[in-house]
């Protein structure tokens, strides 16, 4: 009858009703997240543009072969196949030769993220890396302010905080070693950002779980460290602690005190202690497990990197004099200090870019260094993001707050993992990379410090000069690293040349050759 509502018509205009109130909340829901982050879009964009640039070599093709950077698809090929050796192409004079096969010493990460793609996409292999390394980056820059955002909690209301953040993230992209090993797409810099890019996502997922336990949060946080340790054990032997430390706290927990770690590390309630910590548990068993498992089925030895049958060790024996055969010598440490520490990392010359990275460590005692190639320091290639992490650290200590003091056990179990290149028999600028999880978190909690203290806009202008530097040095040395070294194609290498000239001759009237 005309004016009375069918029920028909009663449940679709229900049904309207309940659509429209879902669009309305899902609309309201998108404009409260784009005022609480789209200020920080354009340093991401900054950063993953320049970081794009660096990664295809200023061509923006992110599939083009490049020397040494087809072991990882090489890898992930013999794995399906059900076997470990790769062709001798695939990793030239990094091989391990082990009863007439050539085998890599990295770990099998990297080569596992490519199995769905070589699998989809036939006749694409070497041609991943570039690919891969830019997902690395851009998963970096996503953790770094994840995890600023977890430790400060309170919505973000001043133009300082938005620029203190944009900074922070600023270095973490292009003033940092992020970009130096995003310009060259190597094995070994695809290794060493995996590894740092895993810890990360593991900090960020153990910093949550400590906050509000869970099986979910705690498998995923086991996966990170998984592929974190077999893309880079450094890095990895940082996360693998964490879960060790979280094992004994868990089953002190069940055993004896259900409050055990929460004043130190603001651990929430877990509700079942000792199926966490089994979890926990068979997850780094499984790690270490496949590792030196993986070791045997390659050289039937748990030695991860045994150096007896390094092609390049064979070639030039007197570097395994040097070494005596091990990569890990504790003498080396001092020596490793004062150079990665020190205020030394850099070298000037009238050609652009005018700053080029040292060759000139500082040699304390008598260590076992196999080699030197370009490197700078922390204080002086990364001023921004040192001085917050040397700020974060000192309110870590204080642990003035819940998320501060969840940050304790990331912050040192990373810098622990990433620590032991420091006896390493190598120095080189992509080692500093191993630190830079625990920088990023530590600096993380150092931005939370200078925005909430006095003086905070004055301090973030002494930081946007810093991040001036830390960008112009880091981008010099990644270019210079990408258009000087060994492989470098001889295109780019005379581009490079004549861009210097080009300079030279702006400002200084006459070209010097």
């Amino acid at each position: 009858m005309p004016g009375v509502e069918t029920p028909f018509a009663l449940k679709l205009s229900s049904g309207t009703d309940r659509n429209s109130a879902e669009s309305i909340t899902t609309h309201r829901w998108w404009s409260k997240v784009w005022r609480n982050h789209a200020y920080i879009l354009p340093s991401f964009l900054i950063s993953l543009v320049v970081c794009a640039w660096f990664v295809t070599w200023g061509d923006w093709n992110f599939f083009e072969p490049e020397q040494f950077c087809g072991f990882y698809d090489a890898q992930a090929l013999s794995m399906i196949d059900g076997r470990l050796n790769v062709p001798p192409t695939a990793i030239a004079s990094e091989a391990f030769v082990f009863e007439g096969k050539t085998y890599g010493y990295f770990g099998i990460a990297p080569a596992l993220l490519r199995l769905p793609l070589i699998v989809a996409f036939d006749g694409m292999d070497g041609l991943w890396s570039r690919l891969m390394m830019m997902i690395a980056c851009a998963i970096n820059l996503i953790c770094a302010y994840r995890i600023l955002r977890l430790i400060r909690r309170d919505a973000v209301t001043t133009r300082t905080q938005r620029v203190l953040h944009s900074l922070f993230i600023l270095c973490a992209g292009i003033g940092s070693t992020n970009v130096f090993l995003i310009g060259r797409s190597f094995t070994y810099h695809e290794a060493i950002m995996w590894g740092g890019t895993f810890g990360l996502l593991f900090a960020w997922t153990l910093l949550k779980y400590f906050a509000k336990p869970s099986l979910g949060l705690l498998a995923l946080a086991s996966l990170f460290a998984f592929m974190s340790f077999h893309s880079r054990a450094t890095v990895g032997t940082g996360t693998l602690l964490a879960m060790c430390s979280l094992i004994g706290i868990l089953i002190w927990r069940a055993i004896a005190n259900p409050q055990a770690a929460h004043s130190w590390l603001a651990f929430g309630v877990t509700a079942k202690p000792f199926q966490h910590a089994l979890i926990a548990a068979i997850a780094v068993s499984v790690t270490v497990a496949t590792y030196f498992g993986v070791n045997y089925a390659k050289f039937r030895t748990l030695n991860g990197v045994p150096l007896q049958y390094y092609n390049f060790y064979k070639q030039i024996p007197v570097r395994m004099q040097i070494t005596s055969g091990r990569q890990i010598h504790i003498e080396n440490i001092p020596t490793t200090l004062a150079t990665y520490f020190g205020l030394h990392g850099v070298s000037f010359d009238r050609n652009f870019p005018w700053v080029f990275p040292s060759r000139d460590p500082m040699i304390v005692g008598s260590p076992a260094i196999d080699v030197v190639e370009g490197f700078s320091t922390y204080p002086t290639s990364m001023p921004a993001l040192t001085l917050l992490a040397v700020a974060g650290c000192a309110l870590l200590v204080r642990g003035s707050g819940d998320m501060i003091r969840r940050v304790r056990l990331p912050a040192i179990t990373l810098l622990a993992g990433g620590g032991i290149i420091l006896a390493t028999v190598g120095i080189t600028e992509r080692y500093l990379h191993d630190l830079y999880p625990a920088l990023i978190v530590c600096a993380a909690v150092g931005v939370t410090r200078l925005e909430s203290e006095r003086r905070a806009a004055g301090k973030t202008a002494v930081i946007a000069v810093l991040s001036l530097i830390s960008v112009a040095l880091n981008c010099s040395f990644s270019l210079i690293h990408q258009r000087t070294t060994t492989g470098s194609p001889l295109a780019k290498q005379i581009e490079f040349k004549q861009l210097q000239q080009s300079i030279d001759r702006l400002l200084h009237g006459q070209s010097r050759g």
